[in-house]
C-alpha cells in the first residue's frame, strides 16, 4: 500500500508539472527525493579468478565498417524525422542472479520486465534475456539477433540493469550472468552493425563510461553511471534511475526527455542526500526521437 501511494503521489506531479504536453521542458523531479527511501550502492563486481582465467572470460571487440544508411535530414522544430518506423525491436537483459553468490544484485530483473512491458506498449518486437538466462552465448546471440532484424528506416533498442566494471585497457564492460566480460567493443559493435538510423540505449549499471566514447550519428546513449555507481531504490524494488526512467515514460514521448528527467531524477536524489551519482547521455539522433 505504501509503494502504491507513493507511486500515484508521484504520477500525480508529474501530470501537473507537463500535463498532455508532448514538447514540454524537461524539468528537474519535484517530488520529494525521500520518496525513493534509502538508496542501496550498488556493489563493485567481485572477481578472484586468476589473470589467465578473466582473460578467457572476456568478450573482445571485433571492428567492423558498417555500410550505414546516413540519418534523415532535421525536420527541424524538435520533431522525428522518422517519428513511425516500419518494424521496432527491442533486446532487454536484467541481471540480479549472477553465478556463485559473490555478485547477486537485487532488482535488475524487476528493471528488466517492466522495461519489457514498456517497450511492448510501444510497439516494440522484444526479445530478452533475464537472470540466469543472460549467459555470454545467449546474450550474443540477442546482439546478433537485433543486429541482423533491423533495416533501414526501423528503429532498435537495448536496455541492459546488472554489474558494470572497467577491465585494464578495455574500458566499460557489461557482465553475463556465467561471468564474462563483455567489452565496451564488443557489444557497440552489434548496435552499431544493425544498419538503421534510430537506435535509443538506456543502460542501468555502474562505471559505463566508455560506451559514450564514439556513439554514432542515430543513436542516444544514456546510463545512469559513468565513473561512479548505480543505485538501488529497495521501497520501490527497481534501480533508482530506471524507475525515474519508468516514471518518465507515464508522459513523455521522446527519448532525450526521458532520459533528462531520469538524470534529473537521479542528481535531485543524490543533492539531497549529498552523494555523488555520475548519469550521462549522448544524444547524435537528428531531431528528436520518438520512441
Amino acid at each position: 500500500m505504501k509503494r502504491l501511494l507513493i507511486l500515484l503521489g508521484l504520477c500525480c506531479s508529474l501530470l501537473l508539472i507537463y500535463g498532455c504536453d508532448q514538447n514540454s521542458q524537461v524539468m528537474n523531479p519535484t517530488s520529494d527525493p525521500s520518496a525513493l527511501g534509502a538508496l542501496v550502492q550498488r556493489p563493485d563486481f567481485v572477481d578472484h579468478r586468476p589473470a589467465g582465467e578473466i582473460a578467457r572470460f572476456t568478450k573482445l571487440g571485433n571492428p567492423q565498417n558498417y555500410a550505414l544508411k546516413p540519418p534523415p535530414p532535421d525536420p527541424g522544430g524538435g520533431t522525428d524525422p522518422n517519428p513511425n518506423p516500419a518494424h521496432k525491436y527491442a533486446y532487454v537483459i536484467g541481471i540480479s542472479d549472477y553465478e556463485g553468490t559473490a555478485n547477486d544484485l537485487n532488482y535488475c530483473d524487476e528493471d528488466a520486465r517492466d522495461i519489457i512491458s514498456y517497450y511492448n506498449s510501444q510497439g516494440f518486437t522484444v526479445r530478452s534475456d533475464i537472470d540466469r538466462n543472460a549467459t555470454s552465448a545467449n546474450i550474443e546471440a540477442g546482439l546478433t539477433w537485433l543486429m541482423n532484424a533491423a533495416v533501414p528506416g526501423d528503429e532498435i533498442a537495448f536496455y541492459y540493469s546488472g554489474h558494470g566494471t572497467t577491465y585494464s585497457s578495455y574500458g566499460t564492460c557489461l557482465i553475463s550472468t556465467d561471468l564474462y566480460y563483455l567489452t565496451n567493443a564488443w557489444v557497440m559493435q552489434y548496435l552499431n552493425g544493425a544498419n538503421c538510423s534510430k537506435k535509443f540505449i538506456p543502460m542501468d549499471a555502474c562505471k559505463l563510461s566508455s560506451f559514450h566514447t564514439g556513439v554514432p550519428a542515430g543513436m542516444i546513449m544514456a546510463t545512469a553511471s559513468t565513473s561512479g555507481y548505480s543505485y538501488d531504490a529497495a521501497d520501490l524494488q527497481h534501480g533508482a534511475w530506471t524507475y525515474y526512467f519508468l516514471q518518465a515514460t507515464n508522459t513523455m514521448i521522446y527519448g532525450e526527455d526521458i532520459c533528462n528527467y531520469a538524470n534529473a531524477g537521479m542528481k535531485t536524489w543524490a543533492s539531497a542526500h549529498r552523494v555523488k551519482v555520475a548519469p550521462k547521455m549522448t544524444d547524435n539522433y537528428t531531431g528528436k526521437l520518438d520512441i
